[in-house]
């Protein structure tokens, strides 16, 4: 017996000096868990804010409502030029009916719920238009001009300053005060979709992107993310008269792309579908108005360096501010953005 119960003894021993030495080995893993669990790193952030006033909202006033919200702010860029005014009217929500046909994309966008009140867009082009204009003076209603400012917070890593989900709140709680029409975070943006006009080759495409200040990891030429977009480069004075032809057959333009013509110096694009460009009646109507079909030439940019996949999306911001100058650019998108 004596003998078993040495044994059992010894045995007892040796799990003993496992579980020492088991705890032993566990007590710096556990050490390093906090560090690594530490890693706001991984929390999405944000570097700023793109902030929409109403008309006549001033320097000292911008300050003083940014005053009431949790934020460190590095630098408060007033009437920026990060992206551009719009013109917009403030209607009582009773009245949006009485406006109803004019709300259509080329003179008034949908209308946006602001408290009581609904905000409408108006194009830069309406407000050229005499019989726009009459109409809002029949009504009495006021074209305004928003104050744009971004707002720059404290970003000592340039890795963002606020986690996302609270500048998300922030945001919202900004577009409640009376002054504020928009609120959105400074988020990171990923790619760029860059169409160019037809023709234009891929070291061109190289060499207009050289120009500006962003890192680029790759370019994917001519690439197939989109369909290809067939358009007309109609003069200005010309489009509405174009427009109204293009409107005799439904299967010549995009419902998409319909009323959303871009501006090119002074010229549109208007956009057409390949169904169009094989019509006998489509080709005689460009024929008659000296025009062509052109297919534009769609570029992926990956934006980055080695150290990071993105930039700021108000960095993307101000790149595309400067493409879209560019003749050969037709239209600039970010995607990717979080």
């Amino acid at each position: 017996m004596s003998k078993i119960n040495s044994q059992i003894t010894i045995f007892i021993v040796f799990l003993i000096l496992v579980l020492l030495v088991g705890l032993f080995i566990k007590t710096p893993v556990d050490t390093k868990t906090p560090a690594d669990t530490k890693t706001p790193v991984q929390e999405k952030q944000v570097a700023g804010f793109f902030i929409e006033f109403e008309e006549g909202t001033t320097e000292p006033e911008v300050k003083a409502i940014l005053e009431n919200y949790n934020m460190t702010i590095n630098i408060v860029d007033y009437n920026s030029d990060i992206m551009p005014s719009r013109y917009y009217m403030i209607l009582d929500r009773d009245k949006t009916i009485d406006i109803e046909e004019l709300v259509d994309d080329i003179n008034l966008t949908g209308p946006v719920r602001k408290g009581s009140n609904y905000i409408l867009t108006v194009t830069e082009q309406a407000i050229q238009d005499k019989n726009f204009i009459a109409i809002l003076e029949k009504n009495n209603l006021p074209v305004k001009k928003s104050v744009y400012c971004y707002i720059r917070l404290e970003d000592e890593f340039n890795n963002g300053s606020i986690p996302q989900k609270d500048a998300y709140q922030i945001a919202n709680e900004l577009e409640r005060n009376e002054k504020v029409l928009t609120a959105s975070p400074d988020t990171k943006v990923y790619h760029l979709l860059i169409e160019f006009e037809d023709g234009t080759t891929e070291s061109e495409v190289k060499a207009i992107l050289e120009n500006y200040n962003t890192t680029i990891n790759t370019i994917e030429y001519d690439s197939d993310l989109q369909p290809e977009r067939y358009y007309l480069m109609v003069d200005t004075d010309k489009r509405m008269d174009v427009r109204n032809e293009l409107r005799k057959d439904e299967n010549w333009t995009d419902p998409i792309y319909f009323n959303h013509d871009i501006k090119k110096g002074n010229h549109y694009i208007i956009t057409v579908t390949e169904q169009a460009v094989q019509d006998k009646n489509f080709i005689a109507l460009l024929e008659k108005n000296n025009l062509q079909v052109k297919n534009s030439v769609l570029c992926l940019i990956t934006l980055g360096d080695e150290s990071k996949n993105w930039i700021w999306e108000s960095d993307e911001r101000r790149i595309e501010n400067e493409l879209n100058m560019n003749e050969r650019v037709l239209t600039v998108i970010s995607c990717g953005s979080t």
